[in-house]
């Protein structure tokens, strides 16, 4: 067996129930209030559903936090990393005239390859963890890193428990590349923690119907349909059934599902992950959240989700768009948004600010 070792990856897995217990009582709630006043409290962690959990910060914390009360709760994991692409990802802010660029995530890394391995590689490791026993995990890549990762994925996991390599065709991204042809799909690795998943099937329309033979189902057999005449039947089908190549386009920004957030995925794309490989009522998280997506998603697809992002802005757009999901659908009981964070100096100082309640625009326009 073929065994992959690396500067600081024993220290981790040696150190892991150390940081675990550290953060179990690190994280608190805010509760935004009327006239731009906060509630910070202890969170009640015998007293949650793990439903609406939107987390502010680092998610090695959150994850180190998480495992004190989600082993093997979590039922599916969409993540959409770095790609390391060596670019720093910036966005448009525009407060109420006032316009400027800041960053909205960090995708350089100092040591290479090495270090930007090592980061996944510990979140996966913990990520797994978390993981029902019939839990999946679909992980967002484009070529940069994307065979790397799958070594890594496959040492986690096991390569037996490998379901699928996606292939998300975005036909519609322009690309003035002359020094190779261009870029058209990411690929997002699929794995489950153990043989017990199952995956929802999904049939999509086909481009033009197709003539296919009627075929009836014998003692387990499939046959030829044939009519009383002795002839086999046809039939016109207009759908077919889900495979690993998605056509879905970029989301583009005259879209009303647009955010502003640099890297945001198409709705359609998060949507069909979160039906092929969960449930009603499932657990579905995002370690690396970004605009909210997934969470806005799998909200109306009446999962429970929990959220997770660094960026500021990342989590102003994610809280917006729930909160304004939340009024548009006239829910009866208005679900309480909180934010849950381990509450540093700095972000005492933006929630002080009232930056969560100021009006931003961060919609580019192109």
């Amino acid at each position: 067996m073929i065994n992959l070792n690396w500067e600081n990856k024993k220290d981790f897995i040696d150190n892991l129930n150390l940081n675990i217990d550290q953060f179990r009582n690190k994280f608190q709630n805010i509760t935004f209030l009327l006239n731009n006043e906060k509630k910070i409290s202890k969170i009640d962690n015998n007293n949650s559903s793990w439903n609406r959990k939107l987390f502010w910060g680092n998610n090695l914390e959150v994850l180190y936090y998480l495992s004190n009360f989600l082993k093997e709760k979590v039922d599916l994991v969409y993540i959409d990393p770095p790609f390391f692409s060596g670019t720093n990802y910036n966005i448009q802010i525009n407060e109420q005239g006032d316009i400027y660029k800041d960053i909205a995530y960090n995708d350089k890394w100092n040591k290479d390859i090495e270090s930007y391995l090592q980061m996944l590689y510990k979140r996966l490791f913990i990520i797994k963890n978390l993981l029902s026993d019939k839990g999946l995990i679909f992980i967002h890549l484009d070529w940069h890193a994307n065979h790397y990762v799958k070594i890594i994925l496959d040492d986690l996991f096991g390569v037996d428990n490998f379901i699928n390599s996606i292939v998300w065709y975005y036909y519609n991204k322009y690309s003035a590349g002359k020094k190779h042809l261009p870029k058209a799909h990411d690929d997002i690795l699929v794995y489950s923690k153990t043989k017990h998943y199952s995956l929802n099937e999904i049939r999509i329309p086909r481009e033009k119907p197709i003539k296919q033979l009627k075929r009836i189902n014998i003692n387990g057999t499939l046959k030829n349909f044939k009519d009383k005449n002795g002839k086999v039947v046809y039939r016109m089908v207009n759908d077919k059934k889900l495979d690993d190549v998605w056509k879905i386009p970029c989301l583009q920004p005259a879209s009303k599902h647009w955010t502003g957030y640099p890297t945001q995925k198409h709705h359609r794309l998060i949507e069909r992950i979160i039906k092929l490989g969960s449930d009603d009522e499932s657990l579905v998280a995002d370690f690396f959240c970004g605009s909210g997506t997934t969470l806005i998603e799998a909200e109306k697809l009446k999962r429970r989700w929990i959220g997770v992002d660094v960026s500021k802005y990342a989590i102003y757009i994610a809280r917006k768009i729930l909160l304004d999901y939340y009024t548009e659908s006239k829910i009866d009981k208005h679900p309480i948004l909180e934010l849950y964070a381990n509450l540093d100096d700095e972000k005492k100082e933006i929630i002080n600010s009232n930056f969560f309640n100021k009006k931003l625009d961060m919609k580019r326009k192109n």
